[in-house]
């Protein structure tokens, strides 16, 4: 047959899995919460917060989500009018945050070795935008890139505030230090895709203790104080809910064994790539402690598949399906941002084109499946079907 039945027991992409007595205790947590009435910004989403600042090393404000995260610290900072510099390369949040938060958006190429916001592309852009409000550096795939020491220096000499889109990458650390506690504030995603989950839901972190009170201003339509009818800000509902809480405080609970067990998956995925064909894993940069939020590799652009072909027989022939890319698009070439680029010019398909660095990730990286329930069983499954596609 051309294109044989997949063999039983695929390998998904994604496996979420709470075992029965973290159910329990799921379950426990928001019958608690029917019990008293209390659905929101209660007992539990304090205890989220908590859990989290172990992993933050500052203080946190938990919120509806990863996005509502970035608006909100856009919003505390006052970026209307302005502009605010985003990686080419990120998820379109990112950008869409700034934008809902009123400024101008304008991108910045990455670096290959850590994928983080290249710093001399960097310097260009502040150089060609003096009123840049804030700089948004994303932590892709779960890697703190070093060269965000010198993208912070930078923003330090001028003045810019720097927020992390950690959305990647809670429990991620740059040799030691937590991804969010490098720039003003620090937004997390804990979406189900996400290495710690709460079904919906994002947090803040901050070192500043009024950043953090304006956070909850924001994150409660604007009230000028807890409990009050006045509001000073158009603030919105960007609350998180009792319920969610309840399933990120199980999790996090558990996070330190999760995070263990993704970086040993890492580990052995680096073994058993090492003799296959055709395939490259991405290496972590010194001092890089990475949560393996996605195994990322490239694939040789001469060699027999391009990535579309690859996937799908992946899928098809053996029954391993990939991870989603991190990301497949660049922020320019989104029909919301005109298809363009920064200056204007055309987005060129070509490796050449604006935004090279950005544009070859883009093209050739794979995220291979890596959640706490693989299995070493699936790990070499996975290996054998890119090793035989590959030859």
């Amino acid at each position: 047959l051309k294109n044989p039945p997949a063999p039983p027991g695929a390998v998904p992409a994604q496996r979420i899995r709470f075992e029965v007595a973290e159910r329990r205790a799921v379950l426990d947590r928001v019958d608690s919460a029917l019990a008293t009435g209390h659905l929101t910004q209660g007992p539990q989403v304090a205890r989220f917060e908590e859990l989290a600042r172990t992993w933050t090393g500052t203080g946190t404000a938990a919120v509806a989500s990863g996005s509502a995260a970035l608006e909100i610290a856009l919003r505390v900072i006052g970026v209307a009018g302005r502009t605010v510099l985003v990686p080419v390369n990120t998820f379109f949040a990112t950008a869409a945050a700034a934008v809902r938060a009123g400024a101008d958006v304008r991108f910045v190429d990455i670096e290959l070795a850590g994928l983080g916001m290249d710093p001399d592309a960097l310097r260009d852009a502040l150089d060609r935008h003096p009123d840049t409000a804030a700089v948004l550096p994303v932590h892709i795939g779960g890697i703190v890139a070093p060269s965000l020491d010198e993208v912070v220096a930078l923003c330090r000499e001028r003045s810019v505030p720097v927020v992390e889109d950690a959305a990647h990458a809670f429990g991620a650390t740059l040799d030691g230090r937590p991804a969010g506690g490098f720039g003003r504030f620090g937004a997390f995603s804990f979406f189900p895709t996400k290495v710690a989950v709460s079904g919906e839901g994002g947090l803040l972190s901050a070192a500043l203790p009024d950043d953090l009170e304006q956070v909850r201003r924001w994150r409660d339509h604007g009230k000028s104080a807890q409990g009050s009818t006045l509001h000073d800000r158009p603030g919105s509902n960007w609350r998180l809910s009792e319920l969610h809480a309840a399933v990120g405080t199980v999790d996090l609970e558990r996070f330190e064994h999760t995070l263990a067990l993704r970086r040993a998956l890492g580990v052995r995925y680096d073994a058993l790539l090492a003799d296959v064909p055709g395939l490259r894993p991405h290496a972590l940069p010194a001092g890089a402690g990475g949560n393996y939020y996605k195994y990322l590799a490239y694939v040789d652009p001469e060699g027999p598949l391009d990535r579309a072909l690859l996937k799908k027989r992946l899928r098809e022939r053996h029954g391993v399906s990939l991870a989603g890319e991190v990301y497949d698009h660049l922020l320019c070439d989104h029909p919301y941002f005109g298809g363009g680029t920064d200056d204007g010019t055309s987005a060129s398909a070509s490796p050449g084109g604006p935004y090279e660095r950005g544009r070859w990730f883009a093209r050739h990286h794979i995220a291979l499946p890596l959640y706490p329930s693989l299995t070493e069983a699936e790990q070499v499954r996975v290996v054998d079907a890119l090793r035989d596609e590959l030859s």
